[in-house]
């Protein structure tokens, strides 16, 4: 199975031309695969318009839905989503045109005020899987990253691929780089991670449950790919039992 991490500059209130570069890249991506986003790559962070965010997002959405069909493909990324008056940056897993997960970011990243803007989802509500014609998958949120514990709960439901979008800044690109060799290694698992560019620090990434990198992106407008074969976990498990 094939796998693909969409890199590219996404610009807070510039909807069309965001939906538009994210099109462009998905246009050289593969029918039956997996197909990674940024974080609310069509709107950005626009705090002062998140109605606006949140309508355009929806329409991506419906668009997404039937991309995902016409590709007989996975997609995942996240949008902003107002649900019972409240915003929320959510992540979406489309499996061949179907909605098949859809949860809150749990882990605002106050350093950039969401936390002003959005509410957060909730933990264990919100730590979600989904079994998926690529896999299963149990879709991160950025910061979440940085949290092991996020990750070894859904290894111990049965993830076979973690998936990562993101907005992760220039100035913590190393710890960025670290930590997905390192939730793949310690839960011998599949990463695919996606990333902004421009003030963000690039680098999306594909990573084995080695912790070795199948495929990854530089600090420019990109898109990465490489094959994810699924035998490779059991294979690593028997060679390095953690338990």
């Amino acid at each position: 199975m094939k796998a693909f991490a969409v890199q590219f500059e996404t610009i807070a209130g510039q909807y069309e031309r965001n939906w538009n570069r994210a099109l462009t890249f998905l246009n050289f991506s593969s029918p039956f695969s997996l197909v990674v986003f940024p974080e609310v790559f069509p709107t950005g962070f626009d705090y002062e318009n998140l109605g606006r965010a949140a309508d355009f997002s929806s329409s991506v959405f419906d668009s997404l839905r039937m991309f995902s069909e016409s590709f007989s493909s996975v997609f995942v990324f996240t949008i902003v989503e107002k649900i019972n008056g409240n915003f929320y940056n959510v992540v979406k897993v489309i499996d061949k045109g179907k909605e098949v997960l859809s949860r809150a970011k749990i882990k605002l990243f106050s350093p950039f005020d969401e936390d002003k803007y959005f509410s957060a989802g909730e933990i264990p509500e919100d730590l979600k899987l989904v079994e998926t014609s690529c896999g299963v998958i149990a879709p991160f949120i950025c910061f979440e990253l940085r949290f092991p514990e996020l990750f070894l709960y859904l290894r111990q439901e049965g993830a076979q691929i973690f998936t990562v979008s993101a907005q992760w800044g220039k100035a913590r690109r190393e710890h960025w780089k670290t930590l997905l060799r390192a939730r793949a290694i310690e839960n011998q698992r599949f990463v695919v991670a996606s990333n902004g560019v421009g003030e963000m620090a690039g680098f999306s990434a594909i990573v084995d449950p080695w912790g070795r990198i199948i495929s990854e992106a530089g600090d420019g407008e990109s898109l990465i790919h490489g094959d994810i074969n699924l035998a490779v976990i059991s294979q690593v498990e028997k060679k390095l039992p953690m338990r």
